[in-house]
């Protein structure tokens, strides 16, 4: 019969009295210890390992997490800014349009003035997050609420872009049309009066009834004399009984005189600007005093300047009969 086989182990004291100790172990008995503390030592190993993947995929679903809410808070955002961007510029639309009904002036564009539908619209899909962001992944998780806002296509904004230019471009030409309309007296109300009007009246020369194409305004000797709208001096000089004048063409509508100056400041060919002072309150010509004879032409034919002098009112009036 084969004897089995064993590992002994001696343990020998340090003193010749003392009894040697001896252990024997079979050697079935050594492996099995062996690998069972192997089983052991992978098994544990195995479970430290899987714990440190447990925390790493535990922290980066915290981090998508966050991301994703991160990222839902930028997505309502947006809607929010669109839905509010949508309501101003349809508000703004709507006005554009009541300006333009008032102007006289037709919408821009296909829309014919309309929200129009179609286009690239503007909604958070578009513009929420940018390829560079740094919550472009996103977990599946996350879904993108849809937007409530009416969509406001590209188009839409261009044809608004498009209509406001045409109304400020009309508003332009009108405000360029009214500084070149004669608006105010030509002499400062405070100091001066008009003692002559407009129209039939008897002459202080003859006595006899005569048409007066302008209005006289009496003043002190040198009262400065100012351009009531923006135009182009196209006369300056002596003119028969006005004595030293000045003429101004505003437009292609207006043109005004002044006359019996005492001296001119402008020249020929000169801009002027509504304000600007172009003389000085005279007595040249044929005249009776100091004042201006002031006239307006309005294309071509004589109109009453007091309904253009805005700044004054019609206690400034002396009648020459009282």
């Amino acid at each position: 019969m084969r004897t089995k086989r064993k590992f002994t182990i001696l343990l020998v004291p340090s003193s010749p009295q003392k009894r040697v100790f001896s252990i024997s172990v079979p050697v079935l008995v050594l492996s099995a210890v062996f690998l069972a503390s192997g089983i052991l030592l992978f098994m544990a190993s195995a479970g430290a390992w899987s714990l440190y993947r447990f925390q790493q995929v535990e922290q980066e679903s915290q981090r998508l997490e966050m991301e994703n809410r991160v990222a839902k808070s930028q997505i309502q955002d947006q809607e929010n800014r669109i839905e509010y961007l949508t309501r101003e510029i349809s508000g703004i639309r709507e006005k554009a349009g009541y300006v333009q009904s008032y102007l006289g002036l037709k919408p821009q564009g296909p829309g014919g003035g309309k929200i129009g539908q179609g286009g690239v619209e503007l909604t958070s899909q578009n513009t929420a997050l940018s390829s560079k962001s740094p919550f472009t992944t996103i977990h599946p998780s996350a879904k993108t609420p849809k937007t409530h806002a009416a969509s406001l296509s590209a188009s839409d904004i261009r044809q608004l872009d498009a209509d406001l230019q045409q109304m400020v471009g009309a508003l332009q030409g009108r405000q360029e049309k009214l500084d070149r309309t004669p608006s105010v007296s030509p002499v400062d109300s405070q100091g001066s009066w008009i003692s002559s009007s407009y129209g039939v009246r008897i002459s202080p020369f003859t006595g006899k009834e005569q048409f007066h194409p302008g209005v006289d305004i009496a003043g002190a000797e040198k009262t400065p004399i100012m351009a009531p709208a923006k135009g182009t001096v196209t006369f300056v000089g002596k003119d028969g009984p006005l004595g030293m004048t000045v003429r101004i063409k505003h437009d292609s509508v207006y043109e005004t005189t002044y006359g019996h100056l005492h001296s001119a400041s402008v020249k020929k060919g000169q801009h002027v600007d509504r304000g600007e002072v172009i003389g000085y309150m005279g007595n040249s010509g044929r005249s009776t005093g100091h004042h201006l004879h002031y006239e307006i032409e309005k294309n071509g034919k004589n109109v009453n300047p007091f309904q253009y002098m805005t700044d004054w009112k019609d206690d400034h009036l002396v009648a020459l009969a009282e």
